[in-house]
C-alpha cells in the first residue's frame, strides 16, 4: 500500500474541518494557510517548553572530515550539520569507495560510559568503528571513534525533535499518532481565530487522551508506550565479527 504523503498545510485543513470552519472540498484562504503555520510553530514551542516533543524519523547524510571526530547537529548556522536535533540513532553507517564501488560499513551505536569507559588511543585516525550520541539544549553531537581518516559519506538513521516547520513541509515520516495529536492541537488553538467554530466535548476529551498519553510517556525515547510506531530493530554489526 502507498504511504499517503502529509504536509503541513493538509494539517492546518484538517484542523479546520475539526472546527466547522471549512468544509470538505473547500479550499483555505491565504490566512488560514499563514495564521495556522504560525500557530503550529507556536504549538511546537510551547510544548517543547513543557518537555513535549514531537519525534520525526528521517535518514540524515553528511560527509566526514578527515580527522575530525565529533560533529554538532543543530538547525544553527553554525552546526557541522544542519537538522533538527537528534534524540536517538537507530542505524549508522558509512561508504568506503573501492574500485568504483562502495563498500558500507556499519557503526556499532554505543553510550557515552561505554565510550568514556574503555581504554582508547587518542589521536587515532582510521575507519571509524564506533559512535555515540549527546544530547544537549540547543544541539545534539555526534563522535566517531576513531576518528576518520578520509572524508567518508556516512548515513544516520535518526529520531529527531521537531524544533519548526515550514510551508507545506512534507510530515510522512511524522508518526500518525503524533499528526493526530497535532491536528487536534491546532483545531483547539484556532478558536480564538474563529469564536464561532464548533468544538465538541468529544473533540476536547480526544485532544486530552493525545496530550496525556504524550505527557506521559518516557521523555528519553520519546515513544509513546501503546505504540510501536518509532521502533525500529537494532542493526547486526560485523564489527563483533571483525573483532573491533
Amino acid at each position: 500500500m502507498p504511504q499517503v504523503t502529509r504536509t503541513t498545510n493538509e494539517l492546518i485543513i484538517n484542523a479546520l474541518y475539526l472546527t466547522g470552519e471549512l468544509g470538505v472540498g473547500e479550499t483555505p484562504d491565504a490566512f488560514m494557510l499563514s495564521s495556522g503555520l504560525e500557530l503550529i510553530n507556536e504549538l511546537i514551542d510551547k510544548f517543547s517548553s513543557d518537555s513535549i516533543y514531537i519525534p520525526f524519523l528521517k535518514e540524515l547524510s553528511f560527509n566526514m572530515v578527515a580527522e575530525q571526530a565529533s560533529y554538532t547537529v543543530s538547525d544553527m548556522v553554525s552546526a557541522d550539520v544542519t537538522s533538527d536535533r537528534i534524540v536517538d540513532l537507530s542505524f549508522a553507517n558509512y561508504t568506503v569507495p573501492s574500485a568504483g564501488q562502495g563498500i558500507i560499513y556499519p557503526l556499532q551505536i554505543i553510550n557515552k560510559a561505554q565510550y568514556y569507559g574503555v581504554t582508547r588511543l587518542l589521536p587515532l585516525n582510521t575507519r571509524p568503528g564506533f559512535i555515540f550520541l549527546d544530547k544537549q539544549a540547543t544541539e545534539s553531537i555526534v563522535t566517531l571513534y576513531p576518528a576518520p581518516d578520509q572524508p567518508y559519506p556516512c548515513l544516520l538513521g535518526v529520531k529527531v525533535m521537531i524544533n519548526s516547520l515550514a510551508a507545506n513541509e512534507d510530515l510522512t515520516e511524522l508518526p500518525p499518532f503524533y499528526y493526530g495529536f497535532m491536528k487536534y492541537a491546532l483545531a483547539r488553538k484556532f478558536l480564538a481565530y474563529y469564536p464561532s467554530a464548533n468544538w465538541a466535548d468529544t473533540s476536547e476529551q480526544e485532544y486530552q487522551d493525545y496530550y496525556n498519553m504524550i505527557k506521559n510517556a518516557n521523555e528519553t525515547d520519546l515513544t509513546v508506550r501503546p505504540s510501536a510506531i518509532l521502533s525500529r530493530p537494532e542493526p547486526f554489526y560485523w564489527q563483533n565479527i571483525l573483532a573491533y
